[in-house]
């Protein structure tokens, strides 16, 4: 287990069942933090999103599997997009970020997004990933980012997150706050008058611990 980072998830839905998933799992020094946003309200998308989960969690438990190589995470992901497309299982986004003991990268498809917070302003990871893409749709085009460390906070989140807010008014939030109370706080800032959501929301926070006392 890795003391150094203080992580947080949050979700919510207007819906009985969300059909955002999310997960942060660790190993020896890696922590894996994975986001799917399912199908948005198609059939399958839930089972898809957790599908995906499943999968990285299922990888991080195996030993053999190589955490700090994009490779095996490019297989992973591709082997997904098949086996949701065969089973005709639905479709997801998809959003993996690991942080190792060599920096830390990830990969992405679709429109959930990743980013990191700094001090001064906003290292968007996903842009340029394929959008309107979807693991299950038998297409998947991946974009892979990586980084040398990790310079502030990592926000991880699906479009019901970045659709309905400012990359302003995220960042502000996610600077002024610990990891746990910055989640909540974006959950609130995306409900509309009357409480409901607009849309589902997942999100993951990741800060580096020795950052923690400076935020409160």
């Amino acid at each position: 287990m890795t003391n150094r980072y203080e992580h947080s998830r949050a979700s919510a839905s207007s819906r009985l069942r969300n059909q955002d998933a999310s997960g942060i799992y660790e190993r020896d020094e890696v922590l894996v933090v994975v986001l799917a946003d399912g199908g948005g309200g198609l059939r399958g998308g839930e089972a898809a999103s957790r599908s995906l989960v499943a999968v990285v969690e299922s990888a991080v438990n195996d030993p053999a599997f190589v955490l700090e190589e994009v490779r095996p995470w490019i297989d992973l992901f591709l082997a997904t997009d098949a086996g949701l497309a065969a089973n005709r299982a639905g479709e997801t986004t998809g959003v993996v970020v690991v942080l190792g003991r060599r920096g830390f990268m990830g990969l992405s498809i679709g429109n959930s997004e990743a980013w990191v917070v700094t001090p001064t302003g906003v290292d968007k990871l996903t842009v340029g990933q394929h959008t309107h893409q979807r693991l299950g749709s038998k297409q998947a085009a991946l974009a892979v980012f990586e980084r040398p460390f990790l310079a502030g906070v990592l926000v991880v989140g699906t479009d019901g997150l970045f659709n309905y807010a400012s990359t302003d008014v995220i960042a502000e939030i996610v600077r002024g706050a610990p990891a746990a109370t910055a989640a909540e706080r974006l959950l609130e800032l995306v409900r509309l008058r009357s409480g409901k959501l607009a849309d589902d929301v997942a999100l993951v926070l990741v800060r580096p611990a020795d950052a923690s006392a400076s935020a409160s």
